[in-house]
């Protein structure tokens, strides 16, 4: 898999994203960058909880979402997580996956409180 380096332009090889290998880590070869540090500045949402999800499904979309947004050029992730209880799972396990360093931050939409956007880079 190829991912274009933001700084140079240089194609760098890239290998397909796992939840643990987040947060990712990858030296463009001709200007030293770290092209999964880059961001185009851009936003990924995926709704994770309106197509009669269940829970689990959810988190499963979650894991997927986030590893994703992580393999492209994303900024930020927005989660439609909606107002129950699949929103309160969703929160629990972002703060998890802060800790672990998988993104930097996230906060409820206002004042859409059915969506989170999830910071992965600055």
């Amino acid at each position: 898999m190829q991912r274009e380096c933001l700084a140079c332009g240089m194609p760098v090889t890239v290998h397909r994203l796992q939840l643990e290998d987040l947060p990712p880590r990858q030296i463009c070869l001709k200007c030293d960058s770290d092209v999964y540090a880059q961001s185009g500045g851009s936003c990924l949402t995926r709704d994770i909880a309106h197509h009669h999800e269940t829970v689990t499904k959810a988190m499963q979309k979650l894991e997927s979402a986030l590893v994703d947004a992580w393999q492209g050029t994303f900024r930020t992730l927005r989660l439609v997580v909606g107002g129950g209880l699949i929103r309160n799972e969703v929160l629990g396990q972002l703060r998890h996956y802060q800790q672990r360093g998988y993104l930097l931050d996230f906060s409820e939409e206002s004042p859409n409180r059915g969506a989170i956007l999830v910071r992965l880079r600055n």
